[in-house]
């Protein structure tokens, strides 16, 4: 299996408040990403917050038996729901820092077994047999709206509340933890990233990078550019795993 985890300030913000972490060993596979909540206190240490949370996970995970198809599941879910503690945590701790979040999106591959564990609006994509698919689903008001039939699918993109989170991680000591499952066929590529990289580049773009770069640092590397050269209003991070199955794209 071959990795690319690369993040990117863009051409505007100040500062980079998005995180990333990929990694693999043996039969597991992690790949995350999190982006400090823009407009509020220390979101760049949210989202570094939630990552460290990862890497520890990931630490203890190498000292674990294999894993059921459950326990993957359980063990994704109290990820996230250990980062939302440690970032209420430290925000109750400091006053400067309360009201900061982030979004954090995981998944854990084992095997061809895929759970990832999602809140807020960054995504996870599967890119197969000249097609791509959305695999998490957004937790912003504008996809509230989108379901209700308020607004169309084709006038999204540049609708005003298309930044309004609906859930996030570190607002509050209850989370709601979405959980998706599947298996993941050879030859996959899986594309996890922040809201800086889908606001510029869409979907069907993003596929076809995928799939005409072979190599996942090449791919992470001409999205985060493109992303740029359309403005790059936002920080952009980019999570890619190709050769899943022993097999490259």
């Amino acid at each position: 299996m071959q990795l690319a985890c690369m993040s990117n300030r863009g051409l505007e913000r100040p500062r980079n408040e998005d995180s990333c972490f990929a990694n693999a060993k043996a039969d597991y596979a992690l790949l995350v990403v999190a982006d400090g909540m823009g407009g509020h206190q220390a979101g760049n240490i949210a989202s570094a917050l939630a990552v460290d949370t990862v890497r520890n996970f990931w630490e203890n995970l190498s000292r674990e038996p294999s894993l059921s198809s459950a326990e993957v599941r359980r063990s994704l879910e109290h990820l996230v729901l250990d980062a939302n503690k440690a970032v209420v945590l430290e925000a109750a701790q400091n006053p400067s820092k309360r009201g900061m979040g982030t979004t954090l999106t995981a998944g854990l591959l084992h095997g061809s077994h895929l759970a990832v564990g999602h809140v807020g609006d960054s995504r996870a994509y599967q890119i197969k047999n000249d097609s791509i698919e959305l695999i998490t689903k957004d937790h912003s008001l504008l996809e509230q709206l989108i379901d209700s039939g308020q607004v169309r699918p084709e006038d999204a993109h540049n609708h005003p509340q298309r930044h309004i989170l609906t859930r996030a991680v570190g607002i509050d000591n209850h989370l709601e933890v979405d959980i998706y499952e599947r298996e993941i066929e050879p030859g996959s590529v899986l594309l996890f990233c922040t809201d800086g990289l889908t606001n510029h580049v869409a979907d069907d773009e993003i596929k076809t990078a995928c799939l005409e770069h072979q190599d996942p640092q090449k791919m992470a590397k001409f999205l985060i550019g493109l992303a740029n050269d359309r403005g790059g209003h936002d920080n952009i991070t980019v999570v890619i795993a190709t050769g899943i199955g022993g097999q490259q794209v």
